[in-house]
């Protein structure tokens, strides 16, 4: 049985149990091609994370030659963060890219979004009917937050840290595990999640991953 694992900066080898771990590397343009030869069987996210959107064009054409790679199933982490970064502009430009790459390769978004809910909200909406899913990463928001964004249509990957009564809020096809740069195992984070849902940890992975496996074509 898999353990899926959508957004880690670094692959865990790590004993689950019975588990068997699947990864997606978060990668950059810069970085993506020596990955992906440290790591010949691993599936990949690659983008320009919103810290680095200022001066990305070559960012950005870089990545437009990698999400064709076979093993890149995602684009991203990219997104807003209005605490670090460049200026909100400049971000939405860079990130309209990657949604628009993003498109054009089919491939679902991993984003990283703080404290820039209504402008990604804005953003779905303009692209809505695009039929590509947008995964929110490390998600901790509150209740109230995540029924909204639920409704609008984002889906959400949980790691580390969360808020237990927000996860009610997201129906079990739309929820994805992820350590990130946690040092807490997934195994961990599937037994906390899934303690806080109720629900048996192998249950729990086996819907996971049929998330994953609809979603990650």
């Amino acid at each position: 049985m898999y353990l899926y694992n959508i957004h880690t900066h670094k692959i865990d080898d790590a004993s689950c149990q019975e588990y068997e771990v699947k990864s997606i590397l978060n990668t950059y343009p810069e970085d993506f091609y020596e990955k992906r030869n440290q790591h010949p069987d691993c599936w990949f996210s690659c983008g320009v994370h919103p810290w680095n959107t200022e001066d990305s064009d070559l960012q950005l054409r870089l990545l437009e030659e990698i999400i064709v790679d076979p093993n890149v199933v995602a684009v991203g982490e990219a997104g807003l963060d209005k605490l670090r970064g460049a200026e909100m502009s400049v971000q939405i430009d860079v990130f309209r890219k990657q949604i628009e790459l993003a498109l054009s390769a089919n491939k679902p978004l991993i984003i990283h979004c703080v404290k820039a809910w209504d402008e990604l909200i804005r953003l779905y909406k303009e692209y809505e009917g695009s039929n590509i899913p947008w995964i929110i990463h490390g998600y901790r928001g509150n209740p109230q937050q995540t029924e909204q964004l639920s409704k609008v249509g984002f889906k959400f990957s949980i790691g580390e840290k969360f808020n237990p009564d927000s996860l009610k809020n997201i129906p079990l096809t739309d929820i994805f595990c992820e350590t990130d740069e946690s040092y807490l195992t997934i195994c961990k984070v599937y037994e906390n999640i899934s303690s806080v849902f109720g629900v048996n940890k192998n249950h729990f992975a086996i819907l996971v991953a049929d998330n994953v496996g609809r979603v990650f074509k």
